[in-house]
């Protein structure tokens, strides 16, 4: 995507010099001709170039004389493993740092460039051990969010805009990039900024996995997937929303194992490939044997718990990812202590109470009243439920125990305990 992104900044107002190794990309944008079928792209470098706002070159060093910043837009292709290849990317990286030294000038990078967050390590390694301390790094990761097809829309109204650097010399530069652009706006760190573009693309790739295998399952049964997805997409407040996609705690309650198990066995049963769907609840197994084996590797006997039900605000235990991690936990020789503010055994009913009886026999033995307690008898607190800032802060915490926080909780500053989030550290 850099002839479109070349073609777009020109556009913005920026002088933008293009550098290939292709001389025919050279001599086509050179004379304000697209080497790419792209809509849109053709008539902007058109436009650039009879308003004498871009050009081209083979020499890094002639596009790099009067830059003030460069965009990376490199290749980075699959190996025969599936791993990246940066080798074209650390060659640039390699050419930029080295003209950097020897203009003696700052000149700001900004890495297009899919790669992941270890490549741009690598690559940052690559100029600290060339500019030593004479210069500021000047390296931000920049994921483009370009579709082939509709590149110049999105260069143009993009969903977001992503600058991950440690750099503080070259937020500037961000703040001048895009004159007249409006979109979200997110500067973070590196490797944030590298995995975002991953994160959209992978789930990109599970959406149209997902609706294909909703596909099969519906023409098994004589439906028609496109009205059933129709009115699937009809619900933003959960089905097409930011809501179930945040790391933390593994899924359960009564509805979405039973509901997936349903699907998975009317597959198996009528060989129906969902591969995807299959391994739903393998992966959220994996989820609960990680928690257990995170705390099976400390030091800690008594764990305490901060919630048993399968998410805030009920007393549902059904399938529960932590009654399941109790159980473990108890059957490999710790001593485990709950509370739960809502959960009352005497009130369980039905399947529920069913259930508890059956997972959790000694359930009342374990439970206690308060979190006071639970903090005071335990060496390791599991945090299940979202606690707000001042009752984290205010429970008798010692300096010795130790905090794994599965609900994303707001820590203040100063926070005694030693610990971890799940995917996070502990703030």
């Amino acid at each position: 995507m850099g002839t479109t992104s070349a073609a777009c900044l020109a556009g913005l107002g920026h002088t933008v010099t293009g550098v290939d190794v292709s001389e025919d990309k050279v001599d086509l944008i050179s004379r304000g001709k697209s080497p790419i079928q792209e809509p849109q792209v053709g008539e902007k470098l058109a436009d650039a170039y009879e308003l004498g706002r871009i050009s081209a070159t083979g020499d890094v060093s002639i596009a790099l004389k009067d830059a003030d910043l460069c965009f990376v837009c490199v290749g980075t292709p699959s190996l025969d493993d599936g791993s990246i290849d940066a080798s074209y990317l650390k060659q640039v990286i390699e050419q930029i740092a080295d003209e950097r030294m020897k203009s003696g000038r700052y000149i700001p990078i900004f890495v297009r460039s899919t790669s992941l967050p270890a490549v741009h390590d690598d690559m940052i390694s690559v100029i600290s051990n060339r500019v030593k301390q004479s210069q500021p790094i000047g390296y931000c990761v920049h994921p483009e969010f370009l579709r082939e097809g509709q590149a110049v829309s999105d260069f143009e109204k993009p969903p977001k805009i992503v600058f991950g650097y440690d750099d503080d010399e070259i937020e500037k530069y961000c703040d001048q990039l895009y004159p007249g652009i409006e979109a979200a706006t997110a500067k973070t760190d590196p490797r944030t900024a590298a995995l975002v573009k991953y994160a959209d693309n992978c789930f990109h790739a599970v959406k149209v996995t997902f609706g294909n295998e909703i596909g099969k399952i519906a023409r098994s049964f004589g439906a028609d997937a496109r009205k059933v997805m129709d009115i699937f997409c009809l619900d933003t407040k959960l089905n097409i929303s930011p809501l179930y996609l945040r790391p933390g705690l593994p899924f359960g309650g009564s509805c979405l194992p039973k509901d997936l198990r349903g699907v998975n066995t009317w597959c198996r049963q009528n060989s129906i490939e969902t591969p995807m769907l299959e391994n739903v609840v393998r992966s959220n197994d994996l989820q609960v044997e990680e928690i257990v084996e995170t705390i099976m590797k400390t030091a800690c006997q008594n764990i305490g718990f901060v919630g048993l039900s399968f998410k805030e605000n009920t007393d549902d235990v059904r399938e529960s990812p932590m009654v399941r991690m109790v159980e473990q936990l108890v059957g490999r020789g710790r001593e485990v202590k709950v509370f739960d503010e809502i959960l009352a055994p005497s009130r369980l009913v039905g399947a529920n109470l069913k259930f508890a009886v059956k997972k959790l026999p000694h359930l009342t033995q374990l439970l206690v009243d308060d979190c006071d307690s639970l903090v005071k008898q335990c060496d390791l607190i599991v945090i299940a439920r979202k606690l707000d800032q001042y009752t984290l802060a205010n429970l008798p915490w010692r300096k010795e125990q130790m905090v794994l926080d599965l609900a994303d909780c707001s820590f203040g500053e100063g926070f005694a305990p030693v610990g971890r989030g799940l995917y996070w550290p502990l703030q």
